[in-house]
């Protein structure tokens, strides 16, 4: 009987041992092969090269597949190239700014105004590391009675220029040849040729439906590498550049959020023009720290943002497309949200109203809020009129009492206290600080439990809401404070405020009525107005009319109150943040030497008392 040898070689394997196995298995039924030493020297050398051939074709097969899905790319080329087919360009590295006042001295007074120019420098040092920032325009001082000064912004960046001549016999890609470029401070101009010096400065287009054959646009592109492409049209979508034209890029290269939080800088180069105006001295003060800075954006962030971006077709239809355009266009905004006025409280229809929370601030200025709307403002449908609002801060102050095994921990209660106050922070940025987050009070108290000092047994944490406000001090008002959660009744407090020359507070007599009180000599509350006003329960909502506090504690007046239920759900507009520094936080050992601490919410640091005991517990 004869035996046909098994000439199929199984291909399900994909690592080496595994497919030298099955290589030497398929071999060892061959007739020529038959009773052969696999393991022999030069058989062994031919089976391990047939082997690693056979993985790395399949390891390459795997990757090239990959790299063929927006979702499974893992080369930035890849997603960046993914994205452009969607439309989207990835966001680039960020400078941060820094707002500054300048006040010259020994300038003569017949001097009517003179001007800082572009890229005058500045330098700022963090970590022993000097940082360059430059004015991104040309400011104006003018002499205002023999006094010149002027406020300024300042931005990270060293400026660079590079050249490019248009060869049509040579054609070349305008590609910047700097990694974190700032893409927001590009600056192109066309020159007409070598010998004709005159230029055109190109703006970007950012809205096709506005760029004409004539227009001077050009179009920034990721290309390879992280770095970015200059475009410019062929002639029927933007204007074609033409042979001998220099094209002249001007650009920051800067360091991303690096110089965040600086709030030291100094004059590094300053000549004024006129050239004939001089000046014996320059100081600057710092208005603003330095802000808004960040890396270029991520692979995982791209693969997110890019068939979101595609979704709104550059149109401001629904709420999300707002908020996505704003953020793919600003990289200096940390949340956007968007709501129609049929939501708001009260209604109001044919509106759509738009929040906005930038990068290490509150509040966006009121020029910036202009500019974004104006920016939007053609991608919205007819009728629908965009109004920029600020957000709605709500501040969640924790109370947390922390129990710990003393026996198993050398650190102090005060290092235990600051790696509590570590966790706040680290779960605010993280979960907080957004439209539409929300606190859950079980994920919060596990981030406490989580803290990496492994003594700590439990943790038991309470939560007040407070709303912060600057009262006018001259006329009444009617106040309106909303939480959106339902609260306790009973809870309503507040800081210190001056009403009828007297030291008063707040509070709420537990059935709906707001009251202002003071202390007599006896620490008894007088109450100078019984029913000051109204608070809703269910709602959330505080109501005090007529208010007119003359004076008040501190930079703002804080109104307190007791959610019903720790889970803390924002509405529209509104933010909650939690501040480490706000939290009062008691520390107890257990176990024989343990003690007491207690860190009050007055600043990070807090105060602190303590109290020993040699018991066991």
């Amino acid at each position: 009987m004869t035996t046909t040898a098994n000439t199929y070689l199984r291909v399900t394997e994909l690592d080496f041992e595994d497919i030298r196995t099955n290589l030497k298995a398929y071999l060892s039924t061959q007739d020529q092969f038959a009773d052969y030493d696999f393991e022999g020297s030069a058989m062994a050398v031919l089976l391990d090269l047939l082997a690693y051939n056979t993985h790395y074709n399949s390891f390459y097969i795997n990757m090239l597949a990959n790299e063929m899905f927006l979702d499974t790319a893992q080369q930035r080329d890849s997603v960046a190239s993914f994205a452009k087919a969607l439309g989207y360009t990835p966001i680039s590295a960020v400078g941060a700014s820094a707002n500054v006042n300048l006040s010259f001295t020994g300038v003569a007074n017949t001097v009517a105004q003179f001007t800082i120019p572009k890229n005058s420098t500045f330098t700022t040092t963090i970590d022993d590391i000097t940082y360059t920032y430059v004015t991104p325009e040309a400011y104006t001082v003018r002499n205002s009675a023999n006094t010149f000064s002027m406020n300024a912004t300042i931005k990270e960046g060293l400026p660079l220029t590079h050249r490019f001549t248009v060869d049509a016999n040579n054609p070349t890609r305008y590609v910047i040849p700097n990694e974190n470029v700032d893409t927001t401070s590009i600056v192109v101009k066309v020159q007409n040729s070598a010998v004709d010096t005159e230029t055109v400065e190109y703006s970007r287009a950012t809205n096709v439906t506005q760029v004409f054959s004539t227009s001077e646009v050009y179009f920034v592109e990721e290309a390879y590498d992280g770095k970015y492409e200059i475009i410019f049209g062929s002639g029927s979508l933007g204007k074609a550049v033409r042979d001998g034209n220099i094209i002249i890029v001007e650009y920051l290269v800067c360091n991303g959020d690096e110089t965040n939080g600086a709030t030291t800088f100094s004059v590094d180069s300053l000549t004024l023009q006129p050239d004939t105006v001089s000046y014996s001295d320059v100081s600057l003060t710092v208005n603003t720290a330095s802000r808004g800075g960040r890396p270029q954006e991520t692979v995982e962030s791209i693969k997110f943002n890019a068939p979101r971006n595609y979704e709104t077709q550059n149109r401001a239809v629904n709420q999300n497309d707002y908020s996505r355009i704003l953020l793919t266009e600003n990289p200096d905004l940390q949340s956007v949200i968007a709501f129609g006025g049929e939501n708001a409280d009260p209604p109001v229809y044919g509106k759509v109203y738009i929040a906005v929370k930038p990068f290490s601030e509150n509040f966006a200025t009121a020029t910036r809020k202009a500019d974004l709307r104006l920016s939007i403002l053609d991608r919205v449908p007819l009728a629908i009129d965009p109004v920029m609002i600020d957000p709605d801060y709500t501040y969640i102050i924790p109370t947390i009492t922390t129990n710990f095994d003393a026996k198993k921990t050398t650190e102090t209660t005060g290092a235990i206290i600051q790696a509590i106050r570590n966790a706040i922070s680290n779960f605010t940025t993280n979960n907080l600080e957004r439209f539409g987050n929300r606190l859950r009070y079980s994920k919060f108290v596990r981030a406490l439990d989580n803290v990496s000092i492994g003594s700590i047994l439990n943790n038991d944490a309470s939560l007040q809401l407070q709303k912060r406000i600057v009262p006018n001090t001259n006329n009444a008002e009617r106040l309106t404070l909303n939480f959106n959660n339902s609260l306790r009744s009973g809870t309503l407090s507040s800081s210190q405020a001056t009403i009828n020359g007297f030291s008063a507070f707040l509070d709420d007599d537990g059935n709906g009525a707001v009251r202002i009180y003071r202390f007599n000599e006896s620490r008894q509350k007088v109450f100078i107005s019984a029913n000051a006003g109204t608070i809703d329960y269910d709602t959330g909502q505080i109501i005090i009319n007529n208010f007119s506090p003359s004076a008040y504690a501190g930079i703002e007046l804080k109104i307190t109150v007791q959610p019903l239920n720790f889970d803390v759900i924002p509405v529209r507009e509104q933010i909650l943040l939690m501040n480490e520094g706000d939290a009062t936080i008691t520390v107890r050992g257990e176990g024989v030497g343990a003690s007491t601490s207690t860190s009050t919410g007055v600043s990070t640091t807090g105060t602190s008392t303590s109290t020993s005991s040699g018991s066991s517990y």
